[in-house]
């Protein structure tokens, strides 16, 4: 069974909105958005809007872009979004940021950025976090921060970005350059932090110990602030462009993964949240700051308590980049794979094209499909590569439940999941239970909008939050079965070709 719905609609009219209002703003890995919530954490109608961008993507594993060009993204958001409030703005009293984990910039001694920012998927430091764990206790490490020493975190990327721009002597992360550039201030929240792989989770401050070894000052990094924490209001450049902002209190960035969970209100115990966007995780929120967790999860901060969870680079952005080699939309693709039965094409796929996050953390994953026939066609590489991405949901599960004593129940969600309806089924069936998946693309945000209210005073408790509306998905267990099969294959091809 999965998680209560909600009998609220999810969004509403802005007379009927319940004040306070809230702003809140998400910036994802492919656009950025920003909404308007009512008191509730309902979306105010005709009060949404949404930017694409692109990232510059290398050989060599590199995604990267310049700061400006995706500060000026976050900035044509809000004006759109002062555009399409109007009067309402006076009744908006706070403002919530979600924002993409593990990003990295190194600034000049004046603060000046001088390299591009990095995204999560860049993987240009692969080599030296090979070193690193060679160099240090990789396994203590990951106990303090609650993450692996990869491609993905800072202590590798400090040292890459070193290597490339010497005249480095700051980092932050593009969320606390977004801070700086509204509200005047350059601090990083501790829910923030924690995805840095520099946090310590357990004393809420920089580790000492990590920042010696890599020969990082705590005075090089953003100033922390806790979670609730009111950094200001709009100031300088921005006060001017978004005066009907002025009055608004803003908060430093959240961690997305911890606004997703909240997001899809599941706060409670033995609940998780599943998302499918550009890439994949899922998480559940737990009372403890500093929860031990296995191999191959995470383990973030979220106020007094914490995130765990697993996170995959395979999602709908793998989705995307084969509908494109073959010049096909991802709905026929999609359409024609659904005619193929569950595991009927013969093939294993290791979905790593953007390298590899959970569980493995193998710095030099690539994607791999193996045993393509004569009979293989481009519906069969999708499908295969739709169930390869849910049996990395299935792995992360087994990894979780041991975390929790117990299965959770599931409430999915993302535009992935939204435009895929057979991914949705496939994930259901490999985790072999239903699996609630809502209609709400928005989860960031609301996250974002409830984070807000709650650090502003306007609502107590986020557990009595309702979820929003959902359908269920049902688990078929003859298909389930299959994919165990198959599952077991894949490990055993990710044995022969990553573990040798």
């Amino acid at each position: 069974m999965g998680a209560a719905v909600s009998v609220e609609p999810a969004t509403i009219s802005p007379s009927r909105a319940a004040r306070p209002l809230v702003m809140s703003i998400d910036i994802g890995s492919s656009s950025v958005r920003a909404a308007l919530h009512d008191r509730h954490g309902r979306t105010l109608r005709r009060c949404t809007i949404q930017l694409p961008y692109t990232w510059d993507v290398g050989a060599d594993g590199a995604v990267r872009l310049p700061h400006d060009k995706l500060i000026d993204v976050v900035a044509q958001s809000i004006d759109g979004f002062v555009n399409k409030i109007g009067p309402l703005a006076s009744d908006v009293v706070a403002a919530g940021i979600s924002c993409f984990l593990h990003s990295v910039a190194g600034l000049n001694g004046a603060g000046q950025p001088v390299t591009p920012v990095l995204s999560w998927a860049d993987t240009t430091s692969r080599s030296l976090a090979a070193s690193l764990r060679q160099s240090i206790d990789a396994t203590q490490a990951q106990t303090c921060t609650g993450a692996p020493i990869h491609a993905s975190y800072w202590p590798a990327r400090i040292l890459q970005l070193r290597n490339e721009y010497p005249t480095v002597q700051h980092w932050v992360g593009f969320p606390e350059l977004v801070a700086a550039s509204l509200t005047g201030r350059s601090v990083v929240s501790r829910s923030m932090a924690s995805g840095t792989g520099l946090f310590d989770r357990a004393r809420g401050t920089w580790s000492a110990q990590l920042l010696e070894q890599l020969g990082v000052a705590a005075s090089d990094l953003p100033i922390l602030v806790d979670d609730n924490e009111t950094i200001g209001q709009l100031t300088g450049v921005a006060a001017k462009r978004w005066a009907a902002l002025a009055h608004v209190s803003w908060f430093a960035p959240w961690g997305d993964g911890a606004c997703h969970s909240v997001g899809l209100a599941t706060s409670g115990p033995g609940m998780a949240a599943l998302m499918v966007g550009t890439s994949g995780a899922m998480r559940v929120l737990v009372d403890e700051p500093a929860p031990t967790i296995p191999p191959g999860l995470f383990a973030y901060r979220l106020g007094a308590g914490g995130l765990v969870g697993g996170q995959l680079s395979e999602g709908g952005g793998l989705l995307a980049w084969a509908s494109k080699q073959f010049h096909t939309s991802s709905a026929a693709m999609e359409r024609a794979a659904l005619e193929i039965s569950p595991d009927g094409h013969g093939l294993t796929v290791l979905p790593f094209v953007f390298g590899e996050r959970g569980l493995g953390y193998h710095d030099c994953a690539r994607g791999t499909i193996h045993g393509i026939g004569a009979d293989t066609d481009a519906a069969a590489i999708y499908r295969a590569i739709i169930e390869s991405i849910a049996y990395s949901f299935a792995a992360i599960d087994d990894e979780l439940a041991t975390v929790l004593k117990t299965t959770p129940t599931i409430t999915a969600s993302g535009g992935a999941l939204t435009r895929s309806p057979l991914l949705a089924q496939v994930i259901a069936d490999s985790l072999g239970r239903d699996i609630t998946v809502t209609r709400s693309l928005e989860a960031s945000l609301r996250g974002a909008a409830l984070l807000a209210l709650q650090s502003h005073g306007a609502i107590g408790d986020l557990r009595g939050i309702s979820a929003p509306p959902g359908h269920t998905v049902r688990s078929d267990a003859a298909r389930s079965t299959r994919y165990r099969a198959a599952r077991e294959r894949r490990n055993a091809l990710y044995e022969v070709l990553l573990c040798k």
